[in-house]
């Protein structure tokens, strides 16, 4: 109900009725939380287990079941196994806008009291945009690959990507593809087709498992395409 609904059925002043609705009952408004996704209870659960595997696997490869040494370190690195993490890759797919317009953060400058207050005008992302595919690891981003214009991924176009993958992995990271490529990737329908399982089967490359909805569960997701979009997009706007 609203404070004036409340007013006329209670016949009290609005001004009482949202004094004891936010003074003394200590309400506040607020808008829903923004999910990209609900997750079902199964959802949830499958959360649960493979992120107890994924420790388990930790622990494994750490030849121990002591889980003290796994967690973020005193300079805000993630401590863990040596061995997981430099075998690791995480890849995925963003569309890019040829032109993204600055950010309200990106705008921030500092003013002194008597100065001007400064105004930005709102301007929306381009129509035009294009898919990136990025793969990278603790060192640094592997490769970067950008579909023409209209172009979206699917199953033997991402396998031509992770031809591409394999032989930057040979020129950049030397002795990866000997000791075992362990590649983090999404549920996507181009990730689990039978000719992309066919593809890293034959690679030999270890696919962790990926809970659906869970882009949080990679970490240096959000922070690498925070980071990169913009350049991605200058990027994009040469290629074209």
């Amino acid at each position: 109900m609203k404070i004036r609904e409340i007013a006329l059925k209670l016949e009290i002043p609005k001004s009482t009725v949202h004094e004891i609705v936010h003074d003394t009952l200590g309400y506040r408004k607020v808008s829903a939380r923004w999910v990209p996704k609900m997750l079902t209870e199964d959802h949830k659960l499958q959360r649960v287990e493979i992120s107890q595997r994924l420790l388990q696997r930790c622990q494994q490869d750490n030849g121990d079941e002591d889980t003290t040494h796994i967690g973020v370190g005193p300079g805000g690195d993630f401590q863990a196994n040596k061995n997981l993490f430099d075998n690791l890759i995480t890849g995925d797919e963003t569309w890019v806008h040829l032109n993204t317009p600055e950010t309200k953060r990106d705008s921030i400058t500092w003013k002194h009291p008597s100065s001007p207050v400064t105004k930005k005008f709102k301007v929306r992302g381009s129509a035009a945009k294009v898919m990136a595919s990025v793969f990278w690891d603790a060192k640094g981003v592997i490769l970067l690959d950008i579909l023409p214009q209209g172009q979206c991924i699917n199953a033997a176009r991402y396998c031509s990507t992770l031809d591409r993958l394999k032989e930057a992995i040979r020129r950049k990271r030397h002795g990866l593809l000997r000791r075992g490529v362990v590649l983090q990737h999404d549920n996507a329908t181009s990730h689990s087709a039978n000719l992309t399982q066919q593809r890293l089967q034959r690679y030999g490359w270890e696919i962790l498992p990926h809970p659906a909805h869970s882009p949080d569960l990679a970490p240096s997701y959000l922070h690498l395409f925070g980071l990169l979009k913009r350049h991605l997009g200058d990027m994009a706007f040469d290629r074209r």
